[in-house]
């Protein structure tokens, strides 16, 4: 019932959403699609088999969202649902591989990460990885020298890594950043400062220490996941958004939803509104390298038909 309510909503706005994004390129690097058909068990990583979520976010869903709304492409990301079994992402991608590129899941302390970076690269045709660190506030695999393995496999394959990563970590991937300046990087999430915080600015900051390396690119997406206002427009996170630009530029910046229709938390529409109006700084070119063509600078995207 949920999903049909959502549907309405969805296709009310359709024609506005449309008409707005006829005349620019979309492109969504970061949209997590899961399904609840047993075919493709849960597994997460952290819960485990007994995971429950309510609601599925097939593929097909998304596929429709993209034609409402005039979305090119976008960056599929499995979930962390699924744990290190990227069948679902990679069935998707074969399912339209004119539409999406694929990132997976990789256990960050298997012994044979880099074995198995190549194995969905080479496979599967993934073009990349995700790993989160903010699941492992005290843990140093991000940049140990086990890892090394991992980068220079990425760096033969082109792959790109993006990360879900607490601001304390930043050192870490900076310094993994300029070891391996073949591999490109993509933050996610405006960097996940701490709203909570009396002070989240100096931990927050810690990110600027990227932008010196051009393969790195910061996400500034999931507004409602940092506010602590929780309504939107999310006018809290306004000056961080900001603050990114003012540092990284509009080159290093692109643009991610995270989670297709049904969509819970903020619809196509108030996602390009929030961009578009809420995000009043951005300049008008610089908006358009956000939204889509940087991404083509970082993803082997299919051809146009």
């Amino acid at each position: 019932m949920l999903i049909g309510t959502l549907a309405t909503v969805a296709t009310a706005t359709v024609a506005t959403g449309a008409a707005a994004a006829e005349q620019r390129l979309l492109i969504d690097t970061h949209l997590e699609v899961w399904t609840l058909d047993s075919k493709f068990p849960f597994n997460h990583p952290e819960s485990g088999k007994n995971l429950k979520v309510e609601m599925a976010a097939p593929i097909e869903n998304q596929v429709e969202q993209m034609r409402d709304f005039g979305l090119k492409y976008a960056v599929l990301i499995n979930p962390r649902y699924f744990g290190w079994d990227n069948s679902y992402i990679a069935h998707c991608l074969k399912s339209y591989p004119k539409l999406f590129v694929a990132h997976g899941l990789l256990d960050p302390e298997d012994p044979k990460v880099a074995e198995k970076l190549r194995y969905w690269v080479k496979e599967h045709g993934f073009q990349g990885m995700r790993f989160s660190p903010i699941y492992h506030p005290q843990s140093t695999w991000l940049n140990s020298k086990e890892h090394y393995p991992l980068w220079r496999e990425a760096e033969n394959l082109e792959a790109v890594f993006n990360f879900y990563i607490a601001p304390h970590q930043m050192p870490m991937l900076a310094d993994m950043a300029g070891r391996f300046p073949g591999v490109k990087i993509i933050v996610d999430h405006a960097g996940k400062p701490d709203l909570k915080s009396p002070d989240c600015w100096p931990e927050f900051r810690k990110m600027f220490l990227l932008k010196r390396f051009p393969q790195v690119w910061i996400s500034n997406s999931e507004p409602y996941e940092m506010s602590e206002l929780k309504r939107y427009p999310y006018a809290d996170t306004w000056p961080f958004y900001k603050a990114i630009y003012e540092e990284f530029g509009g080159k290093q910046l692109v643009w991610g939803t995270g989670y297709p229709r049904p969509r819970w938390e903020l619809p196509m529409d108030q996602e390009l509104e929030f961009v578009d109006k809420y995000c009043d700084f951005y300049s008008n070119a610089d908006r358009e390298l956000m939204l889509g063509k940087n991404a083509l600078r970082i993803w082997k995207f299919p051809a146009a038909s």
